[in-house]
């Protein structure tokens, strides 16, 4: 062990990394080389190190993996800032104390456990070869531990079903509880928490924990820090076989009628008697057609699904990259076509726990990607006036959504004479808070010192709509995460309405562009992974605060919110995470003000980067009461023009940033100067990569091509290079490469066949 200890120490130093780092790193690995609970991970140490794979060494045991915006997540491996059933477990065992020591609790305490349907393949293959503990390990297998340390504790776990086969009766993987259905659950039972075993739509490779309160929503600051601090305590984990705490009533199935209600709760959200839509629907391989699809059905409507992505696959790899996530318009091109091929008026995707949706639309002869924030935009506008019509609008509405989020959807509820909370920090865990604290007093917030936040008074009757940009929606005070059920369930009767009208979505939305005014929001992603990536995450944010830029894509910034500033004094680290999010406001020279946000991501190694352009040309009022007289003074070639410049400018500002961000005002001479090419890859790509292919794989491609290298070895050579780039690389890159090999100076260096092989590389 000492030589192991000694190798990692000196190879640490070589990575530069901070010496607190190194030392945090060594002690753990001592640990977990010493600690005989923890035997079954070393040969996965013992690979790490056998293989001189120093950098993910360090990175799996520099620290105990944090809480973020969703919970812990992040990937399956060996060390504490990895997703094992070790770490899993030390969290529930820290959950208990949490509930009785903190928390207060009191006598019987249930809690409800969920899980998707992850299972560990080692589809990065960090640990190619290696047969052990973490090999085929299943969400459900650390529900099952879960549930045992919770019955150890003496709280009663609530489960969906068998988490183990039996020699009798089905298989216990045929059931799952998606993420919505838990929040609900668990203030349907009364349970004083939940967790459920679910990395949402990360990579497969992926897993972690969300754990909720007893009002069905994630813990905020500093509750969640409280939480973390107990986990951090714990020395010792209490388990319970399965069998005994099953025989001692201390795993319960949750009754079957509670799904039923959950369904009910949705199907009593439809608008409409309509049925005039055909749905196509996809769960990515999620526990969606429990939720969605069965809600959907259960309505009459006509719903056609993706064959190969209804089954349970914990691999996703019927999903294009394996991105099981609705954010993202390639992970829906196999619902498209089955949409194109049944004629469908919308098509709708969830992610692997249910609780997004993503939406494609007819366009053309294909179908069109509606992001979130259009979807967030298309249900503020219906849900209000549908509820109008139907005289069930209350006096004093309440909409609530995140400062990310498109300000349109903001206008349109004020417009509406909706109370607004506009300016929440990233996690749907905020907006459940606001529903408590409308709950418990009847208005938010409650500190005064908040008095530079959007503020509401009213009840929980008040609440109309929550939604944030990444394709979260909720529209039922009875849940406290996202569903995708519910807003399925409005948007396919709204699909129905349209239908019948002779209107579609995408004529609404242009409807709405020129009553409100169009808004252009783009969202850029700088993967960074590793220690060095989350160092350089850090310092991004920490450049752009200390020193914020004057001017941004050569328009002046006229205001500069941090929000370690405003909302209030710090109450935890973990505040402190969920508040580093930078605003800037800038000049756009004809009144209009230009959007930008910058933030780390609270689930993923990464910078996120919002930009929102909006028009100055509308009609004002509101779409309900815009006749077509009203709406035609604005025509189809003028709304074109308006949504093509700001669209352009959106991008250019969006790049320009990047570039800032990448640049050496900001991180130095880390990057050579960012060419164009790169900031056409996919965003899913780590910036390592994207400036690699444009610097060092494409460049190299067209020397030797030009040189007369044999064509094989040419692509043998690129088959290797984009192997670290992720599934199916080709696409992630494609756009990037046909402007490589379009440049007049490349084209001028190869003959027509061979630029034609080249091109050909990447489709």
């Amino acid at each position: 062990m000492k030589e192991k200890l000694k190798l990692a120490k000196n190879a640490f130093l070589d990575l530069n990394a901070k010496p607190q780092i190194v030392e945090h790193a060594l002690a753990n690995l001592k640990e977990w080389l010493q600690d005989e609970r923890l035997v079954e991970y070393r040969p996965y140490i013992d690979h790490l190190i056998d293989n001189e794979r120093w950098e993910m060494l360090l990175d799996s045991f520099w620290r105990m993996i944090p809480f973020g915006t969703g919970g812990r997540r992040g990937p399956v491996g060996a060390g504490p800032n990895r997703i094992n059933p070790y770490t899993i477990s030390l969290s529930v065992q820290g959950h208990c104390e949490y509930l009785r020591d903190v928390v207060g609790i009191t006598g019987d305490i249930c809690v409800v456990v969920a899980h998707d349907v992850r299972q560990f393949f080692d589809l990065r293959g960090a640990y190619a070869g290696v047969d052990g503990l973490l090999d085929g390990l299943t969400s459900l297998d650390m529900a099952r531990i879960s549930a045992m340390t919770y019955a150890a504790n003496g709280i009663t776990a609530y489960v969906v079903g068998s988490l183990q086969d039996g020699p009798d009766g089905p298989k216990c993987t045929d059931r799952y509880i998606s993420t919505p259905e838990l929040s609900f659950l668990i203030r349907e039972l009364g349970a004083a928490g939940g967790l459920n075993i679910s990395a949402s739509h990360n990579h497969p490779d992926d897993n972690g924990g969300k754990f909720y309160n007893r009002q069905g929503g994630q813990e905020i600051p500093p509750d969640d820090e409280a939480l973390l601090n107990m986990v951090k305590e714990v020395k010792h984990v209490k388990t319970m076989a399965y069998d005994r705490a099953r025989k001692a009533g201390l795993i319960l199935t949750v009754p079957p009628e509670q799904h039923r209600r959950y369904i009910q709760l949705n199907l009593d959200l439809s608008f409409t008697v309509s049925r005039g839509a055909r749905v196509a629907f996809t769960p990515l391989c999620g526990t969606g057609m429990t939720t969605v699809y069965e809600t959907l059905n259960g309505l009459g409507y006509r719903v056609v699904t993706v064959p190969e992505q209804s089954v349970y696959d914990g691999s996703f790899a019927s999903v294009r990259y394996r991105i099981a996530n609705p954010e993202v318009p390639d992970s829906m091109d196999v619902l498209e076509k089955v949409a194109r091929e049944n004629d469908c008026h919308v098509g709708f995707s969830t992610d692997p726990d249910a609780d997004r949706l993503g939406m494609i639309v007819p366009e053309g002869e294909g179908y069109r990607f509606v992001n979130g924030n259009e979807i967030g935009v298309l249900l503020i506008e219906s849900i209000i006036t549908s509820m109008k019509h139907a005289n069930t609008l209350p006096s004093s509405p309440i909409f609530i959504n995140t400062v990310v989020t498109s300000s349109l959807q903001r206008e349109i509820a004020r417009r509406y004479g909706c109370q607004v909370i506009g300016d929440l920090m990233v996690g749907f865990k905020y907006m459940g808070d606001v529903m408590g604290h409308l709950e418990r007093s009847g208005r938010f917030p409650t500190d005064d010192d908040l008095k530079d936040r959007d503020s509401i008074e009213g009840t929980i009757d008040d609440f109309v709509f929550t939604t944030e940009e990444s394709h979260g929606y909720l529209l039922t005070h009875h849940i406290r995460d996202k569903d995708a059920c519910g807003a399925a369930v409005h948007l396919a009767g709204l699909a129905s309405t349209l239908v019948d009208d002779g209107s579609s979505f995408l004529q609404m939305l242009r409807d709405i562009y020129r009553v409100y005014g169009y808004h252009r929001n783009v969202l850029r992603s700088l993967v960074m992974e590793g220690i060095v990536g989350l160092e350089r995450i850090k310092k991004i944010q920490d450049v752009l605060r200390s020193n914020p830029p004057v001017e941004i894509a050569g328009r002046r910034v006229t205001r500069f919110v941090d929000n370690h500033v405003v909302g209030g004094p710090m109450r935890s680290t973990t505040d402190s995470a969920s508040r580093d999010v930078l605003m800037f406001e800038l000049d756009s020279g004809d009144g209009r003000t230009i959007r930008l946000i910058v933030r780390p991501s609270g689930t993923e190694p990464k910078t996120k980067i919002y930009v929102e352009v909006p028009s100055v040309r509308q009609l004002g009022g509101t779409l309900d009461e815009a006749t077509q007289e009203k709406l035609a003074q604005i025509s189809d070639d003028e709304l074109d023009e308006i949504i093509a410049r700001a669209d352009a400018e959106a991008t250019q500002i969006g790049n320009e940033f990047i570039r800032f961000c990448l640049g050496p005002q900001v991180l130095g001479d880390v990057y050579p100067p960012i060419p164009d090419e790169s900031l056409l890859v996919s965003d899913l790509v780590p910036v390592d990569h994207k400036v690699r292919l444009c610097t060092k794989i494409l460049p190299k491609v067209v020397d030797d091509l030009a040189a007369g290298g044999a064509r094989q070895d040419v692509a043998d050579e690129i088959d290797r290079e984009l192997r670290s780039f992720g599934e199916d690389p080709g696409g992630l890159v494609r756009e990037a490469a046909a402007a490589w090999f379009g440049d007049k100076d490349v084209v001028s260096r190869l003959d027509a066949s061979t630029l034609a092989f080249a091109r050909g590389l990447f489709e």
